[in-house]
């Protein structure tokens, strides 16, 4: 038996591992248009939910990045990433991942993330998402 042939035997075992793993929840949806308030103010539109079910939320990178916005202030960006269940939606740059529910800790639910970049692999036992969190 191959590598490759291992690997596929394993995958199916590999991935219910790594959903045991996703233990809160996150509902998943796109940004479809914008609207506009009188005051200019503009407010994203989104669809009926893509995706609603177990996730779990890490962070990529141990050091957050500050970047000066030339006088007017600062905004530190952190880096993330949300791991799904292979297959269970097609994701896209820009849908807006909420958290619902948070077994291990209570401050993530109701936490957004935007997707900033889609991590795809052949023999994936997830989905991870790099995502950056959106301002509350």
């Amino acid at each position: 038996m191959t590598l490759g042939d291992e690997i596929a035997f394993a995958l199916p075992l590999l991935r219910e591992q790594a959903l045991s793993r996703m233990t809160d929840a996150c509902v998943v949806r796109r940004v479809v248009g914008t609207d506009v308030d009188d005051g200019g103010h503009v407010t994203p539109t989104y669809s009926d939910p893509v995706y609603g079910g177990a996730c779990r939320v890490q962070t990529t990178e141990p050091q957050e990045d500050a970047h000066d916005l030339g006088g007017a202030g600062t905004v530190t960006v952190q880096r993330y990433t949300v791991h799904m269940p292979v297959g269970v939606y097609a994701p896209a740059i820009g849908d807006v991942v909420t958290i619902t529910a948070a077994a291990h800790d209570e401050h993530l639910v109701d936490h957004a993330f935007r997707v900033v970049a889609l991590l795809h692999k052949s023999q994936a036992t997830a989905y991870r998402l790099a995502v950056q969190e959106l301002p509350s």
